[in-house]
């Protein structure tokens, strides 16, 4: 069964450029700089009931925290040179070279249910899918979001949100967008 894709009711960002180890050689130019990106927020489920009165209905989400706006700030922010191909936009993405994801259970609900249980088992991101550069290189690790296994037990009991607070460290590239 496919991730089940979340509605973001509210988020929040930090992005800085990553600092050096005392002895680490910086960056050769600022395609190289590493940055740390910090993603948080809240996402509606809509109404995920459990489906049996004595057992756990199962189900994967899918969050994808809004990443482009904080590296369109940086872009702008630190004079990043966006690369320029006629017919191509420009989309700006971040190649993961570390990442810690948690998601948390943030609203839930119970019809006088003694053995209703709600869960977060599970967080890992999405899968990582081939991408390329705006040249057509390949881009590897690149973030997308995080899937979150949840479960519900009792066929009345919902789960309405889940928190989530997502560490990022990696490179910004840029990728092909729509025209």
């Amino acid at each position: 069964m496919p991730p089940i894709t979340v509605d973001l009711a509210g988020e929040n960002w930090v992005i800085t450029p990553a600092a050096l180890a005392v002895n680490e050689q910086g960056p050769s130019s600022i395609s190289d700089q590493k940055w740390l990106v910090v993603l948080s927020g809240v996402c509606t489920i809509g109404n995920l009931q459990g489906n049996s009165p004595n057992d756990w209905r199962r189900e994967t989400l899918t969050i994808k925290p809004d990443i482009e706006t904080p590296l369109d700030s940086a872009v702008q922010q630190y004079s990043i040179p966006v690369p320029s191909v006629p017919g191509i936009t420009s989309v700006p993405v971040l190649s993961l070279d570390q990442w810690a994801p948690f998601a948390a259970t943030s609203s839930i609900w119970g019809d006088d249910t003694g053995d209703a249980g709600y869960a977060v088992d599970l967080w890992r991101p999405t899968h990582f899918e081939p991408t390329n550069d705006t040249a057509g290189h390949p881009i590897a690790g690149v973030f997308s979001g995080i899937d979150v296994d949840v479960a519900v037990r009792n066929d009345r009991a919902r789960l309405y949100r889940i928190s989530f607070h997502i560490t990022l460290l990696g490179k910004i590239r840029f990728t092909e967008g729509m025209e």
